[in-house]
């Protein structure tokens, strides 16, 4: 089965399953406080933000592909960009991000599913591991959206915990690790996640 079907069903369920069990927790008490601020936070990646079409995101990331920002990610299911790197950063140290909008019945993007990896990875370079690339991804994530620090939300059915951003409107969770490589990260704009409660 289609892993991107599986992001897109086992995602919002986990959502849902951690949003109704987390009722009077650090994060429920988060979430409202900062939707009651009413900031709206709509900007995601080159531009793109909650809101828009479906057209206009293929349309922005044909444009960013022709600028030879961005590339096809694997099987055409994602976009690829290369984080850049900083001058005295290690070659191996590069990181590739595979990004593609989440979309509502009525074609509008309500958020955004991100893939970080090391792009030198193998599974014999313990330094490239997707437990060691964790904190530069929140790092990486708290510079491109500054505002609250991550705080961890534990999952009732195990040990694991999310690590999850809420700024306003705005809502970023990294997942647990399931994979050795690939740390999975979500953005999305909590007025429709509230919505579709």
């Amino acid at each position: 089965m289609n892993s991107r079907i599986i992001n897109r069903i086992g995602i919002p369920f986990m959502f849902l399953l951690f949003l109704s069990c987390s009722t009077g927790s650090e994060y429920s008490k988060l979430i409202e406080r900062e939707m009651a601020t009413g900031e709206i936070h709509d900007s995601l990646l080159f531009d793109m933000k909650f809101g828009q079409y479906r057209m206009e995101f293929f349309s922005a990331c044909w444009q960013l592909n022709q600028q030879g920002l961005v590339s096809n990610g694997p099987g055409n299911q994602t976009v690829k960009y290369k984080l850049p790197l900083s001058a005295d950063a290690p070659l191996e140290s590069e990181i590739t991000l595979l990004f593609f909008g989440d979309f509502n019945d009525d074609k509008i993007m309500t958020g955004m599913d991100l893939e970080f990896f090391y792009s030198a990875w193998s599974i014999w370079n313990k330094k490239l591991q997707s437990d060691k690339l964790v904190p530069v991804v929140m790092d990486t994530l708290k510079k491109w959206y500054p505002g609250n620090d991550f705080i961890k939300v534990p999952l009732e059915k195990d040990s694991t915990h999310l690590l999850v951003k809420v700024d306003g409107n705005r809502r970023i969770v990294i997942r647990p690790i399931d994979d050795d490589r690939i740390v999975k990260a979500k953005i999305d704009d909590l007025r429709y996640v509230l919505e579709e409660k």
